[in-house]
């Protein structure tokens, strides 16, 4: 778990870290600039979403079921998304966007999704692939005795 928690500190520093850049200045304010401005909004979505999908893995791997890790998850995502909105408008050529909150928000959601259907998909494939190992089984029997 301590290798899990690393990656989403790790994770959240980068995003918080490029929610602070200014652009025009530094490393990463110069590599903003190259992103056009509709593009950097919308990269909230697959961004956070990562950063949800990363808490509510995380929690998985300690045993947590589906339907308590993802409101967690999701949960932890807008807190995150709020505050780096908040430290966003700390700074000179910056502002806070609602519109990057909801963002956040649909890219936690759609990462809840996925984590929701993830789980019944691998015990579907689990049972199909029982099913066509005790077919088989059941085959190699009956060819035996005859």
């Amino acid at each position: 778990m301590l290798f899990v928690g690393a990656i989403v500190i790790s994770y959240m520093g980068l995003l918080g870290g490029l929610a602070v850049a200014s652009p025009g200045e530094g490393l990463t304010g110069t590599l903003m600039e190259i992103v056009p401005g509709n593009w950097r909004d919308e990269a909230h979505i697959p961004a956070y979403g990562l950063l949800a999908w990363l808490v509510m893995w995380g929690l998985r791997r300690r045993g947590w079921p589906v339907p308590y890790a993802v409101p967690v998850g999701v949960l932890s995502t807008i807190v995150f998304g709020l505050w780096t909105e908040v430290a966003q408008a700390t700074v000179p050529s910056r502002e806070a966007s609602p519109a990057d909150l909801l963002n956040d928000l649909l890219g936690g959601l759609m990462a809840a999704a996925l984590m929701w259907y993830e789980q019944p998909a691998r015990h579907l494939v689990a049972r199909v692939l029982e099913t066509s190992t005790a077919t088989r089984d059941v085959r190699a029997k009956g060819t035996d005795s005859k």
